[in-house]
């Protein structure tokens, strides 16, 4: 944390700018080179996955076909266009056979992608269904997935992984006999094709890894790869929600503030409500190391009101609410930034008036020395009241080092913090605790009354 504290650097501008030939280019291009050109200007790239950027294509479908495949190729996804806010199962069966058929012609002119297609219809169909013909679908799905498999197309290997996984649970109500050794399904083969579809950042494959556990830094990196990726909101969202969780479940779920803002930003940018909601909550309540501040709450909710969107977008988001510069420690858990009132935090010690906020325009060297030296003694504290992992042991401290070694100067959307030099050569006591750090207040004033 020291070592993290003291790195950064003062960056030339805070907030994304945007030149005057900038905006006038975004406004001529299409929404999918918008949204691309918004993602780029964030600067967020996922360590985990540092080869992902807007333009990343893990595979390409060949575009040589046979001209009847093309054309029933295009019927097919016409048909599914159409439908497309329909459950595929619950089509009626006149459209849904006519969507098989139009991809089997292609498919069978060399159309991969129509085969990848068929594939995932036909199970769709069949897994929790039962008529007539229903083993066939399922063996033709499963045998054209598997005759695809050495074309290394990741969603066709996400697709074997969801065969194997629903042939092998014996819990599923529908075709119970249909085991992974009958249809000729490998565990080993499921297991390379589930680890090939997350490392080529196929969003199924992101979505349930990074659900795994509690939320965290690992899902907040896999969903940042995805959210790069497709340059979607909901995936800059859910990245911001794993960086800085809500703490619901837990009290020492690890936080990454830099990457929490610029995610939470980039959604906003990129015209998420739900991101939205979510900074004006943190500016009127405090939340997140944000300085409570109602008046910009309020203008924040205005800017919701009355929301003049680009193609759906907010690009200059930056330009008209300017962020809040990010104190920011390194990878720490929330217990540490929000606290209780057993446990207080930095957020509580600076709401109950024994520490003042550096970045208030009246504080002075004196008071920032006092925020300084406080915070350590309360990380000190901390550090000696819960047991951690050993670092050598711990995936997420590899993966918040990663992080923050690239953060010296965080993102255009959330610059760290930079405390003075002369706050910085302080010497810090690590064996100094906090005094009266863990002891409940109101049982001490409540044993007190008694005496």
């Amino acid at each position: 944390m020291h070592k993290t504290i003291t790195s950064y650097k003062q960056a030339p501008s805070n907030g994304i700018v945007w030149t005057k030939e900038e905006k006038e280019l975004f406004e001529s291009l299409s929404l999918n080179e918008q949204r691309k050109m918004i993602v780029k200007k964030s600067e967020l790239k996922s360590v985990l996955f540092p080869y992902v950027n807007v333009d990343y294509k893990a595979y390409e479908y060949s575009t040589r076909s046979k001209e009847s495949g093309k054309e029933s190729f295009e019927k097919a996804k016409a048909l599914l266009n159409k439908n497309k806010d329909k459950v595929f199962s619950r089509l009626d069966k006149t459209t849904s056979e006519n969507i098989l058929h139009f991809f089997r012609i292609a498919y069978k002119s060399g159309n991969l992608e129509a085969g990848v297609n068929l594939a995932k219809l036909l199970f769709k169909k069949a897994k929790s269904s039962d008529y007539e013909g229903v083993f066939d679908d399922i063996r033709e799905s499963v045998k054209i997935t598997k005759d695809l498999l050495n074309h290394n197309i990741p969603e066709n290997a996400y697709h074997y992984y969801t065969l194997y996984k629903w042939s092998d649970d014996t819990s599923r109500f529908y075709h119970k006999e249909l085991t992974s050794s009958i249809l000729g399904l490998i565990r080993e083969e499921a297991k390379d094709c589930y680890n090939y579809a997350l490392e080529c950042v196929v969003w199924e494959a992101i979505d349930e890894e990074a659900q795994r556990n509690d939320r965290d830094l690992l899902g907040a990196e896999l969903y940042l790869a995805a959210a790069i990726k497709y340059q979607s909101p909901i995936a800059f969202f859910k990245a911001a929600q794993f960086y800085a969780p809500s703490g619901l479940t837990r009290e020492v779920l690890d936080y990454a503030l830099i990457p929490y803002n610029a995610s939470l930003r980039c959604a906003i940018a990129l015209g998420s409500k739900e991101a939205l909601e979510t900074l004006i909550s943190n500016y009127k309540n405090g939340l997140r190391m944000m300085r409570k501040n109602p008046l910009q709450a309020q203008l924040l909710t205005t800017h919701q009101e009355q929301r003049k969107l680009i193609n759906g977008l907010d690009p200059y988001f930056d330009e008209r609410f300017k962020p809040e510069y990010i104190i920011d420690y390194g990878s720490l858990i929330s217990l540490g930034y929000g606290g209780t009132i057993v446990y207080p935090g930095i957020s509580r010690l600076v709401s109950q008036g024994r520490i003042k906020d550096p970045r208030d325009s009246d504080a002075t060297k004196e008071s920032i020395k006092e925020y300084y030296l406080t915070v350590w003694e309360m990380l000190v504290s901390l550090l000696g009241l819960l047991k951690f992992v050993p670092i050598e042991e711990d995936v997420f401290y590899y993966i918040g080092t990663q992080i923050y070694s690239k953060l010296i100067y965080g993102y255009p959307s959330a610059r760290p913090y930079v405390f003075p030099k002369e706050i910085l050569d302080l010497p810090i006591d690590f064996s100094k605790g906090l005094e009266g750090y863990g002891i409940d207040p109101n049982k001490n004033n409540n044993e007190n009354t008694e005496d």
